[in-house]
């Protein structure tokens, strides 16, 4: 249901954006009275000219923030209704802005009205920006008429290009801005083709891996690779728990047709989350249709997992069988070398790259999730840009001191490291540059030998993190350690006495 609350025509709310309107931020002139709208005009046209009247008053960016997707609900002798896509838009809007379209609502329609607001979801994720007619453009300062790069192809604007529920697309999250790496490569390569060939490649295209590993961002660079394709494709991307609301809604309501219009007339159907679907059997019925007219028209459906198709609970044989039909596949948890891609890639972004060491300390410490190493990455920054501290090794280990808790029984690349360099005097730096005299070469070999004995870490883990050696040379390390502790007592000791300061007692 949409949420209502008025807003007095008279309201005396301060308006931040008055503070931004042309004639007074930028000195450009005030434009004229934006064209009236005709008597019985469309909702349509009401909005596009509502719309021209606040872009002349606000600045371009205020506009784009704001005003691009919101939409005119209603309107009538006595009100106007503007739909915004959520709550915080409303209040916001509210609080800012309110004055701004009251004197738009009197230039296109004569008189004022009582302003109310709605939120909803569903809006039309890249609504088309209104386009001044050629009287209204006379009317405009020059920078605001330009098209929005998302909804434009060949210079031609959009119409509807893409219908969302509850999620709306990132535009951080493209093909191009997704770090590949061995765990992750097959599943790029998928959505790749599905976007490239969408219901046709690979239908339905099944992604599962656990949480924070990359399945959203796919799923979202799929959606931006098709718009870009074909600006007018219409996408319905969702979350499963959305479906199961609105399926039990339509229930309520006896709404069912007008549910199942929504889900089974779209060219792209995108369902985060599946494995919901499990215990709902009515729901699964339902799923179970709306995917077969989809994919007998030949439309693309694409699904996301925690888990693979025949792990979901209850879930029914039949739709595990049509999930299976296209590519399931798995995204899986980042190695070394591609969670070192991911710190720097995402550093860069945020506009201070970060220094190997540091990053090596990271990638190390934060083997399986890359939502939780795009958090350190923003953490650590923040901090040392309020604080004017360099980034270095010893202040990501003060900044993310949790994610640094020595957790016992499971000792990481770093803590072995520590126990280490305290014994020989050496620094990390050293550790993972190429110098081979003894003093440093050996404390290196007895660190890998260790990383090998008692982590998860594989052979080519472990030589990333010691200056990206090979996993032949890791190998040499561990065999020879282990010869020389056979023959050296005291070696054999201190390797010992590494291992139980590392594990505890039990060791």
């Amino acid at each position: 249901m949409h949420e209502i609350e008025p807003v007095p025509a008279t309201s005396s709310r301060p308006s931040a954006a008055a503070d931004a309107r042309p004639s007074e931020a930028t000195g450009a002139p005030r434009p004229l009275a934006a064209t009236r709208a005709a008597p019985g005009a469309s909702n349509t046209e009401v909005w596009r000219l509502v719309q021209n009247a606040v872009r002349a008053r606000v600045a371009p960016e205020q506009f784009a923030t704001w005003f691009r997707r919101a939409t005119l609900d209603h309107v009538d002798e006595a009100r106007v209704r503007l739909a915004v896509q959520n709550q915080f838009t409303r209040e916001w809007i509210q609080s800012y802005y309110t004055r701004v379209i009251e004197e738009a609502i009197v230039e296109v329609l004569g008189s004022s009205r009582a302003l109310e607001f709605v939120v909803n979801s569903e809006l039309v994720l890249f609504n088309p920006v209104a386009t001044p007619s050629p009287s209204d453009a006379q009317n405009q300062p020059a920078q605001t008429a330009r098209p929005d790069p998302r909804t434009a192809s060949n210079g031609n604007a959009a119409h509807d290009p893409a219908l969302v529920s509850d999620v709306g697309l990132n535009p951080k999250y493209t093909f191009d801005n997704f770090v590949v790496g061995p765990c992750n490569r097959f599943a790029h390569a998928a959505a790749v083709g599905a976007a490239e060939q969408p219901g046709h490649a690979y239908n339905p295209f099944f992604l599962h891996g656990s949480v924070g590993l990359g399945k959203t961002h796919l799923l979202q660079s799929l959606c931006f690779a098709l718009l870009q394709r074909n600006p007018k494709t219409r996408i319905l991307y969702l979350s499963c728990e959305t479906f199961v609301n609105h399926f039990i809604s339509a229930l309520e309501n006896g709404d069912l047709q007008k549910f199942r219009n929504k889900y089974r007339n779209v060219d792209v159907l995108v369902v985060d989350d599946i494995h919901v679907l499990a215990n709902k059997e009515r729901t699964q019925e339902e799923f179970f249709h709306t995917f077969n007219t989809l994919y007998q028209a030949g439309k693309q459906i694409v699904l996301s997992s925690d888990s693979p198709p025949k792990e979901i609970p209850t879930l029914q044989e039949r739709l595990v069988s049509r999930f299976r039909w296209g590519l399931v596949t798995e995204i899986e948890p980042p190695c070394y070398e591609t969670r070192m891609a991911i710190l720097k890639r995402k550093s860069r972004e945020k506009g201070r790259e970060i220094p190997d060491e540091v990053a090596r300390l990271l990638a190390e410490r934060i083997d399986s999730n890359i939502r939780e190493l795009e958090g350190a990455v923003t953490k650590l920054i923040g901090y040392s840009n309020l604080t004017g501290a360099n980034i270095t090794a010893e202040l990501a280990r003060d900044v993310l001191r949790d994610l640094f808790a020595v957790r016992r029984g499971a000792p990481s690349l770093d803590d072995i490291v520590t126990v280490v360099t305290e014994r020989f005097g050496v620094k990390l730096s050293e550790l993972q540059s190429r110098k081979r005299t003894n003093a440093v070469a050996f404390p290196r070999q007895i660190s890998m030998y260790i990383a090998r004995q008692i982590t998860r870490h594989s052979l080519e883990e472990i030589g990333g993190f010691f200056g990206g050696r090979d996993h032949s040379t890791v190998l040499y390390a561990v065999e020879k350690v282990g010869e020389v502790m056979e023959s050296d007592p005291d070696v054999h000791e201190m390797v010992t006495g590494f291992l139980g300061q590392l594990q505890g007692p039990s060791i």
